[in-house]
């Protein structure tokens, strides 16, 4: 059996693999005649054409195991990337379209074909994983007008399974289907550029293109990718060397759409808010009509067993600079109703759905165009912090960090490779004593060393450890070793660096760095000067269940590890200001509607997001606003705080709040900020 396998073009040692691989076999040869392997057309696939090649003992002995299949095709579609290996999964990004994405994705297309005048269609994937994005729009191929359905797929076994299963949904119409295995790229670019271009065009493309990330791709293929995509005429979207496969992707998309044609794609939400996607929205606003942008409300993904926030795009190729997008939260019981509203441009009736927010993308301002995710989600939420932001912009009391602090205020924590060595105290060492020095005591064979202070730098080590409290405890130091030989170092000290070779607490440093491991921290020390008075925690869970603030301040600089982001460089007054601000209710509003959403409650913003946020503005604030605001923090800051959702309601909490929103003129602020807290409970009863 193995033989056969391999001269057909597949290694399968999986039983389960074997058995996707005898379904998908069944389903096309009961399609032919007489269900004889001979008689099978390649329908692109070369798999299939060594098939018929093989000798008829062989071809007895295939046929006979197809048989006994007992997998419904259908199945196959969901079990070829579960059964996958997970390195091979992650490599073909094999994380298929969800039912509710694949309803979607159809109940729109078939609208377009309602719509459009063209006689025939043509319906492509150029990354077709199992089929499913195409399955359901081929089972009505006898009631619309699709001439040719076609798709390219890397992984072997799915793309027989998309061939199988889409022969059958189109009732066996041989002619309709042509499936390739190979990779997408390569495949269409090298006819493109051949001269003829015309054998990979489509009129709808419904999509989930693969999302591996960069760095896991091989140099020599990141290279071709550009390469290609530069040969084609796409450099100017391409912003960064380090792009993402899934905007690379999308532009082959644009090669092969035809004008006037629909596009519907799955895509990471990280695609609207990361610079390497900033060049894929230009594409967009340059070349189409971004007809919606959709959001599940049941889940994260449009992906079966995917971790990660996405989307799915609709868009008409075709410029239209005043046409409006449709920024919505998909509830599946209306998708026929939104996909009649949306494709006959009925903007009155669409603006009627609370989960819809029509937009102009091409008037947003800087702070929601950094970030297209920011435009889904609650509209009222959304229309509150967005009245914010505009008043306090126009009226002088915001303006963009950049612009007011500056870049350089606003550093990463350092990275440390051996928290569990560099960190003191740690998991194996404990501070018994300080004073010029710290003496330390090991928990498990109660050695006592003592380090110089010098040799140390208090440090703030991960966000859970003062998440509580504004002002934070901190009782860690980080071990900062300068480039010195380790025999000139104190002996206590060359006993510490030994433990931590033996231990291997040190392993990672020692791994990354050799022989100058000891010192990597005291290089960013000295390179990145990481002191600063404010700390933002990195990622951020919204439930908030076990965090009461935002950001720690501490009048005394401190320094802090990768897990913050440290604001340095900024005088008191102004440290007062924003550390009032990001512990505000504001911010949680502002974290919920506009920052990067990670899964269903896990969020973060990056420092570039940070940079093109608009803060308060110190020189617009008066003395008595800025008196107000600080009375109010100082009650925060002696107290330890509960969960940030309980705090609503409290008098500390509406304080703060109120003085803040006094501050910037909001008109009637105590009514402002009552309906924040009233549309922050919704959102918090739906999480």
């Amino acid at each position: 059996m193995d033989d056969i396998l391999k001269r057909i073009g597949l290694e399968i040692e999986d039983p389960e693999n074997l058995a996707i691989l005898m379904a998908s076999l069944g389903e096309i040869i009961s399609i032919h005649k007489n269900h004889n392997f001979k008689n099978i057309q390649g329908g692109g696939l070369q798999l299939l054409k060594n098939l018929v090649e093989l000798g008829r003992d062989e071809l007895n002995f295939l046929e006979k195991r197809v048989l006994e299949s007992q997998i419904d095709i259908k199945e196959c579609q969901i079990k070829v990337q579960r059964e996958m290996p997970e390195k091979e999964r992650k490599k073909f990004a094999a994380y298929y379209t969800t039912n509710e994405g694949v309803n979607l994705m159809t109940s729109l297309a078939l609208e377009y074909i309602k719509n459009t005048k063209n006689k025939k269609l043509i319906a492509a994937d150029p990354f077709l994983g199992s089929g499913r994005t195409l399955i359901e729009l081929a089972k009505r191929i006898r009631r619309v007008r699709i001439d040719k359905i076609w798709g390219i797929e890397k992984h072997n076994l799915s793309a027989l399974v998309a061939y199988a299963s889409l022969l059958k949904g189109v009732d066996g119409k041989k002619d309709i289907v042509h499936i390739i295995s190979g990779d997408s790229f390569n495949t269409i670019a090298e006819d493109h550029l051949s001269g003829e271009g015309n054998k990979f065009k489509a009129d709808i493309i419904l999509t989930n293109p693969p999302f591996t990330r960069w760095k896991y791709l091989g140099t020599n293929y990141r290279d071709n990718l550009l390469k290609i995509l530069n040969n084609l005429g796409y450099s100017k979207y391409i912003i960064k060397k380090e792009t993402s496969l899934q905007v690379l992707s999308m532009m082959l998309t644009d090669l092969i759409l035809k004008d006037g044609g629909l596009l519907i794609s799955v895509l990471p939400a990280s695609t609207f808010y990361t610079i390497y996607g900033r060049g894929y929205k230009e594409l967009i606003k340059e070349k189409y009509h971004l007809l919606a942008f959709v959001e599940s409300a049941k889940r994260s993904a449009f992906s079966i067993d995917s971790g990660f926030k996405e989307i799915i795009i609709v868009a008409i190729k075709k410029t239209n600079k005043s046409g409006l997008t449709a920024f919505y939260t998909l509830e599946e019981v209306n998708i026929d109703q939104f996909s009649n509203l949306l494709l006959s441009n009925d903007y009155e009736n669409l603006q009627k759905d609370k989960n819809i927010h029509l937009v102009n993308i091409h008037k947003l301002p800087r702070f929601l165009d950094n970030n297209w995710l920011s435009l889904i989600g609650n509209r009222e939420l959304k229309e509150q912090i967005i009245y914010l932001f505009d008043h306090g912009i126009k009226e002088g009391y915001f303006g963009y960090w950049m612009e007011i602090l500056g870049h350089d205020t606003l550093i990463r924590g350092i990275e440390m490779y051996g928290p569990n060595f560099f960190f003191i105290g740690n998991k194996y060492w404990k501070i018994v004593e300080e004073a010029d020095f710290i003496k330390i005591k090991n928990k498990n064979t109660m050695r006592h060393l003592s380090i110089a202070k010098k040799y140390l730098i208090k440090t703030l080590r991960k966000p859970s450890l003062y998440s509580y409290s504004i002002k934070p405890d901190v009782n860690t130091y980080m071990l900062s070793i300068p480039k010195v030989k380790n025999k000139d170092l104190p002996d206590d000290l060359k006993e510490y660096i030994k433990w931590g070779i033996e231990s291997n607490t040190a392993r990672f440093a020692i791994n990354k760095f050799k022989n100058g491991w000891y010192s990597h921290v005291f290089d960013q020390i000295r390179s990145k000067k990481p002191f600063g008075t404010i700390f933002i925690t990195d990622k951020v869970d919204l439930s908030f269940n076990n965090r009461g603030v935002f950001a720690n301040y501490s009048e005394k600089e401190l320094a802090a590890s990768k897990n913050f982001y440290i604001v340095k460089n900024i005088d008191k007054k102004y440290a007062i200001l924003l550390t009032a601000w990001l512990n505000s209710t504001f911010i949680l509003a502002i974290l919920i509607q506009f920052s990067r959403k990670i899964s269903d409650t896990w969020t973060r913003l990056l420092i570039n997001d940070y940079l093109e946020l608009p803060i308060l503005n110190v020189q617009a604030i008066s003395d008595d606003a800025y008196k107000e605001i600080n009375k109010s923090l100082k009650v925060l800051l002696d107290l330890k705080l509960p969960p940030f959702w309980d705090q609503l309601g409290e008098k500390y909490r509406y304080d703060l709040d109120l003085s803040i929103a006094k501050a910037i003129n909001i008109e009637n602020p105590k009514e402002f900020i009552e309906n924040l807290y009233t549309f922050l409970e919704a959102y918090h009863q739906k999480l």
